[in-house]
């Protein structure tokens, strides 16, 4: 871990940024969406333990926010994926 730390630390002040994404709006229904990809992701993830910390497969949670992220035409960094026998 120390080699993600600086021995410099840099108090630069940093500009605020505006949230751009209304907190209040929620998920599409699932009958709203259209995209077969979009429906299976989300249709994933309404299964996924997210009430407890760890809980959910890693690399099934990853894949759907790389998606959501950036979108299904950039194909997941299979370079990032580590088997189990790496932790």
């Amino acid at each position: 871990m120390t080699a993600c730390f600086t021995d410099h630390p840099d108090f630069t002040p940093f500009d605020c940024v505006s949230n751009n994404v209304p907190l209040d709006e929620m998920n599409p229904v699932l009958s709203q969406i259209r995209d077969r990809r979009q429906l299976r992701d989300a249709i994933t993830s309404s299964h996924l333990p997210l009430e407890k910390p760890d809980q959910c497969p890693d690399a099934v949670l990853n894949r759907i926010l790389w998606h959501a992220q950036m979108g299904f035409d950039q194909p997941y960094p299979e370079w990032a994926v580590m088997d189990a026998d790496d932790d």
